[in-house]
């Protein structure tokens, strides 16, 4: 038992130094912004979440469970993470379940800290996309993210078909008009992203883990393959660490190489 508790004390330090080279890498290089975890599609563990959130030097949003997954919220808080994602938004309802959610376990000045994202991803929360804007909630809205992996699926519509990239654009522009910042993701790729960026215009765009701002007139093709590689890197660290099974990790390892090709 000791052997192998001194080969896992070895292990997890030479990972962390090119975990962190190339999170560097991504921030200086590309203009990384934020990592972006999840106990919803990710399904991450609260030890997971908090183990990445100390390694990491980019700002750490967390994505919860559900607009009010309450217990989310209350194990998410203590940790060193800068803000909530509340995703499948798709009412004033949902977004007022979650603000309230929010405030209910933090002190005034950690609400105000606290960045607060919703996630627009539905047919649904599209056509309710008026409303969503116009609740007293929406003040406190801080960016708001469309999944359009999601959103494509509830729609039944390609992803990359032309009339649902004009769809995102439009989305975009009214949440803009709000002065909201909105980020696009799902799906990313390095072929597309460029492209794509110029069509729906954006503030920000993430793959699935890593956030960039979107700066005019920037290439982000590279940028988007090493932001997957790190999420490759991510995964085997995971691994190791015993976060994620090592059938878990060869799917989305599968999927990801995938992206990259």
């Amino acid at each position: 038992m000791k052997a192998k508790k001194t080969v896992l004390q070895v292990v997890p330090v030479k990972a962390k130094e090119g975990l962190m080279s190339s999170l560097r890498h991504l921030k200086n290089q590309f203009g990384a912004c934020g990592l972006k975890l999840s106990t919803e599609d990710a399904a991450m563990s609260i030890e997971q979440i908090g183990y990445w959130a100390e390694l990491s030097n980019l700002s750490t949003i967390v994505k919860i469970g559900g607009p009010n997954a309450r217990n989310d919220i209350k194990q998410l808080l203590p940790l060193n993470i800068d803000g909530l994602i509340a995703p499948m938004v798709e009412s004033p309802y949902g977004l007022e379940n979650f603000i309230s959610a929010v405030r209910d376990f933090t002190t005034p000045m950690q609400f105000e800290r606290i960045k607060k994202q919703i996630n627009i991803e539905t047919e649904t929360a599209v056509r309710q996309l008026d409303s969503i804007l116009s609740a007293p909630e929406a003040e406190f809205i801080d960016e708001i993210t469309i999944g359009c992996s999601d959103l494509s699926e509830s729609m039944k519509k390609p992803r990359w078909d032309a009339s649902f990239t004009a769809l995102v654009a439009k989305v975009v522009k009214k949440i803009k008009k709000k002065n909201i910042p909105v980020s696009v993701g799902g799906g990313i790729t390095p072929e597309t992203i460029d492209g794509y960026l110029k069509k729906v215009q954006p503030d920000k765009f993430n793959t699935r883990i890593i956030t960039f701002k979107v700066e005019p007139g920037r290439d982000y093709r590279e940028a988007v393959q090493a932001a997957l590689r790190f999420e490759i890197l991510m995964l085997e660290h995971d691994s190791s660490l015993k976060f994620i099974s090592r059938d878990e990790e060869k799917f989305r390892m599968k999927e990801l190489k995938k992206r990259l090709k």
